[in-house]
């Protein structure tokens, strides 16, 4: 019995799209996640941040600047390096782990550069970055 495409198409999209919400719903659980670890982590300031303390008027911009870099590096750095580090390696945890690391040590670099940051700018964002990827990987993972 010969059926449609139009019908195969059809019920390929049906059987596929429970499995597509919910990879994509655990992706966005695990956003969220990582970047509130990441937003919690950009609150703990700097020694260089915390010297700035007494000299920024009003303190409050000092805390806005560092929660606009937390947002930056989640943006620009660690949700594209995660999403490509799970997507990979989906079934290795480890290996998406390192992946992610080696695409956010990539992108921070060339943020940091263009920001006219140097090594201690690009060493203090990848030790943030590399525990809320974890908190991104650990959620991704395999079960």
């Amino acid at each position: 019995m010969d059926v449609p495409r139009e019908v195969r198409i059809e019920e390929a999209l049906t059987r596929a799209l429970p499995r597509l919400s919910l990879r994509t719903g655990v992706h966005l659980l695990a956003m969220h996640v990582s970047g509130f670890v990441l937003l919690g982590l950009f609150l703990v300031p700097t020694p260089s941040s915390a010297a700035l303390y007494g000299t920024v008027e009003p303190p409050a911009l000092l805390v806005l600047a560092m929660l606009l870099t937390g947002a930056l590096a989640h943006v620009v750095v660690q949700l594209p390096a995660a999403l490509l580090g799970t997507l990979v390696h989906r079934h290795h945890p480890v290996r998406a782990y390192g992946t992610a690391l080696a695409a956010a040590g990539a992108l921070s670099g060339i943020a940091v550069a263009a920001l006219g940051g140097g090594w201690a700018g690009w060493l203090d964002v990848m030790l943030r970055l590399a525990l809320s990827l974890a908190c991104y990987v650990a959620v991704v993972r395999k079960r």
